[in-house]
């Protein structure tokens, strides 16, 4: 009885413990959850750029699911960053193996396939992947391509691509910038302005596409509008110093080619006034045979009949005023008060003065150790303090001078020998 009792109770727990036992499908739902939480998790490390945790993340999500084409691509992605194309290599093959539709693996694999100098087997993949129609991101292969085709010389085919990636994507920031700039080095620079303006008219707002634009500009002699988009990259550059700098230095330089512009102006100007209306210039006749006397052209001919008349009509009018009364000849003195023109206001235009700027400084103690210097070589430096995007800077300067040639001349003189860098600027005073 004991014994059928016992029985009975196993019988019981072996039927409760299989009961319980979950289904074969239920334990692979569970094995994919777990394999995609920790593939997740890579990603977001991935995505920020902790390829250590990626790794470590992505491999657990390898264990439990090694036949994962996504997995298998971001493992492949985290190698290539950490320069281990051989493994990266591998997880790539293994990934295009399994699911051979899937076009960003083989833009993956092309790209590294350049970093290793492969840059036949690498087109073959990015062309590969341009090829498949559900592939939403084309632009970025095609982009790839023309950086492959920049590092093999090929140029042509450099430009080409980009303008195809700009055609599939006229959003796609780099393509512009990269496409702008080699105008630039080609020195093509009405290409280069319309590449950059299509950006701009695109709505993107850049930095180095306002950069471009500028340098655009300066090269085409626009020396207004290149300042402008210089202190446009400047004010959206944010850390960037490369721009500030490349901004900064270029404004220098414009501001100079505005000055000397506007100086030709003004001489051109001054030369014109010098030449009076209605002034005559008799050229010099050509030379006649020797032995020819009394040979007088067709112009000297004329200019002696004129000075005859004009004699005879003084003549005439000197016979009539002795007959007329002396109160005619005071009407006709008040007449002609009456018919002189008024002469026209002198309009007073503003000054250009020039100044030689010795620094800029973020802090007045720096400015103060300049101007002592200065000072000290007996010279009269001022500080002025100008606001800029919310700082505080010093310029430390000496002027002003009359003529940028006047100020360039005083910086070689006084402050050049003395260790100062400087720069000519103007002011309307």
């Amino acid at each position: 009885m004991g014994k059928i009792f016992k029985f009975v109770l196993l019988f019981a727990f072996l039927s409760f413990v299989f009961s319980c036992a979950p289904k074969p499908t239920e334990l692979e739902e569970k094995r994919i959850q777990n394999s995609q939480y920790y593939y997740k998790i890579g990603l977001s490390y991935l995505n920020s750029g902790n390829i250590a945790q990626a790794i470590y993340y992505l491999n657990k999500a390898y264990e439990i699911d090694p036949e994962d084409p996504d997995i298998l691509n971001a493992l492949g992605i985290a190698y290539t960053n950490v320069k281990e194309y051989s493994r990266a290599k591998e997880f790539f093959l293994r990934s295009i193996e399994i699911l051979p539709d899937k076009p960003e693996t083989y833009t993956n694999l092309g790209v590294l396939l350049a970093q290793e100098g492969n840059y036949e087997q690498a087109l073959w993949y990015l062309e590969k992947a341009i090829e498949n129609p559900n592939y939403r991101n084309k632009e970025k292969a095609l982009y790839n391509i023309a950086v492959i085709y920049r590092k093999m010389g090929n140029l042509p085919k450099f430009e080409e691509a980009l303008k195809r990636t700009i055609s599939y994507n006229p959003y796609f920031m780099n393509a512009y910038i990269t496409l702008g700039n080699h105008y630039i080095l080609q020195k093509r620079y009405t290409d280069a302005y319309d590449i950059f303006s299509k950006a701009i008219n695109a709505g993107l707002v850049n930095p180095y596409i306002y950069l471009g634009l500028a340098k655009a500009y300066y090269y085409l002699g626009e020396y207004e509008k290149a300042r402008y988009f210089f202190q446009k990259a400047k004010k959206v550059a944010g850390d960037d110093m490369f721009v500030k700098q490349e901004a900064v230095k270029f404004i220098d330089i414009v501001d100079r080619k505005i000055v000397e512009k506007r100086e030709k102006e003004i001489k051109k100007q001054e030369s014109k006034k010098r030449i009076t209306p209605g002034r005559v210039v008799r050229k010099s006749l050509p030379e006649t045979v020797k032995g020819t006397r009394g040979i007088i052209s067709e112009v000297e001919e004329k200019e002696k009949s004129t000075v005859m008349e004009r004699k005879s009509e003084k003549s005439e009018a000197e016979e009539t005023r002795q007959e007329e009364p002396k109160k005619e000849i005071k009407e006709e003195k008040k007449v002609v008060k009456k018919t002189t023109p008024e002469v026209p206001k002198k309009v007073i235009k503003p000054k250009i003065r020039f100044y030689v700027q010795v620094g800029v400084f973020s802090d007045e103690k720096s400015a103060m150790d300049v101007y002592e210097k200065l000072k000290n070589l007996g010279l009269e430096p001022k500080i002025k303090k100008r606001n800029i995007d919310g700082t505080r800077y010093y310029f430390v300067i000496i002027g002003y001078f009359k003529s940028y040639l006047e100020a360039s001349r005083f910086y070689r003189k006084k402050l050049k020998p003395e260790g100062f860098k400087g720069i000519v600027k103007f002011v309307r005073k």
